[in-house]
């Protein structure tokens, strides 16, 4: 994998009643979301996250190099509409 270089962490909150939130670095995502595959959505920063890839592009983006987190919403996908 390339260097990510000084990418912000990852701040992730779970879909659950509990306020409290889980802190993983950006390599540890690639592994830790099994990426669509899952029950549920990756949101980071309010943006819908389908692939790590597309995880590290937010990540490099300007307006974050010098955030120390990046906000991630994990969101259950519900049957029916």
């Amino acid at each position: 994998m390339e260097n990510m270089g000084a990418t912000p962490k990852l701040r992730i909150r779970l879909p659950s009643d509990n306020e409290a939130s889980d802190l993983c670095s950006l390599e540890e995502a690639k592994y830790r979301f099994n990426w669509g595959r899952e029950p549920f959505v990756v949101v980071a920063e309010g943006k819908f996250i389908p692939s790590f890839d597309d995880l590290i592009e937010l990540a490099k983006e300007d307006r974050f190099k010098d955030k120390e987190f990046l906000e991630v919403d994990i969101q259950t996908l519900l049957a029916g509409g």
